[in-house]
């Protein structure tokens, strides 16, 4: 299946806002475990839908992160209740699904929504993407699934201001270990632009997102960090989660800080975390230029960036599964 580029994004654009413009009911989901991107590009794509007109029921089964709960505070979304919203489901017309390489990563979610009759438009940016979607706009070097919401809200026609802008910027921020990677066409620089233009306020969202932690943070970053492994003198780094069927979003957090605190020193070219969940063994891969963990995370499965990718290793022991992760970098 082939990406939404330069050279067709203009003609799957135009077949999906033909979709949306043809139906009344939609159904949003993203991915469990939900991060900054699955949260913003929930609600952005949600907020304009319903902006147009449209019915919508947009559900997860893990809520919104207390860090990033003021994006919802219109309720764009919903916890999800099988009593009451499988029928919901199974009668919508149109089921968008943002930040999501394939059913298996919507947890619970998975079955009910794969098997509802509805057109489904699958919207994302991972490199492992299943192109599952009857429409698929699917790009890998896109600052998240929240910079291909842009494109397709802009299309639409909806002004991209408020809660939407909001949300597309959290998306693209955490996403982007806080626009760490810039894709190489500079398009996500435009899209800030446009943000700015619809009047975000970006050191209000910054401190939102990154400095709202509770007052044990740093000691727990600090245990985190004392059980980090380095392999090839120093220049390898990583580290395990301890096994539950997910991270919280917190929990993601400290990952995610320990793996740039990790990168500030000069000798560590790669830094990896681990962590075995429910659906199989979640890497993460962060590194300096010189050292492509994008391609180490597609020998094991998964994709992403130059400097920044993960994958999710099945059937493997954790032991495994380092084995074959330190191979790969």
């Amino acid at each position: 299946m082939k990406q939404a580029d330069s050279e067709n994004k203009t003609e799957l654009l135009e077949n999906i806002t033909e979709v949306i413009r043809k139906y009344d009911r939609f159904a949003v989901f993203s991915h469990e475990e939900p991060d900054g991107d699955a949260i913003g590009s929930q609600i952005a794509i949600t907020t304009a839908l319903r902006e147009l007109g449209k019915e919508v029921v947009s559900l997860r089964v893990d809520p919104a992160p207390p860090a990033l709960e003021f994006l919802n505070r219109d309720r764009a979304i919903r916890p999800y209740d099988p009593r009451r919203d499988d029928d919901l489901i199974r009668e919508t017309q149109v089921t968008i699904i943002v930040d999501c390489c394939d059913y298996f990563r919507m947890g619970e979610l998975a079955e009910v929504v794969k098997n509802s009759p509805s057109l489904k438009i699958n919207i994302d940016h991972h490199r492992d993407n299943a192109f599952f979607g009857d429409l698929n706009y699917v790009r890998f070097i896109a600052g998240g699934a929240a910079e291909l919401l842009f494109e397709l809200i802009t299309a639409l026609g909806v002004p991209v201001t408020g809660t939407i802008a909001e949300a597309i910027y959290v998306g693209m921020s955490t996403d982007t270990v806080g626009f760490r990677y810039i894709d190489p066409e500079g398009s996500m620089l435009k899209v800030i632009g446009e943000l700015i233009k619809g009047g975000i306020d970006v050191e209000d969202l910054q401190e939102k997102i990154y400095c709202n932690q509770p007052d044990d943070y740093l000691e727990n970053l600090a245990a985190l960090l004392q059980t980090v492994t380095y392999e090839e003198n120093g220049a390898l780094a990583w580290f395990t989660m301890f096994k539950s069927d997910y991270l919280s979003f917190y929990q993601r957090e400290l990952a995610s800080e320990a793996l740039k605190l990790l990168l500030s020193v000069k000798r560590v070219r790669a830094a990896l975390m681990l962590h075995q969940e429910r659906a199989g063994i979640e890497v993460w891969l962060r590194s300096k230029k010189d050292v492509n963990v994008g391609r180490a995370a597609f020998r094991i499965g998964g994709g992403g960036h130059h400097t920044a990718s993960g994958a999710l290793i099945q059937g493997k022991t954790m032991e495994e599964g380092i084995l074959e992760t330190l191979r790969s970098v």
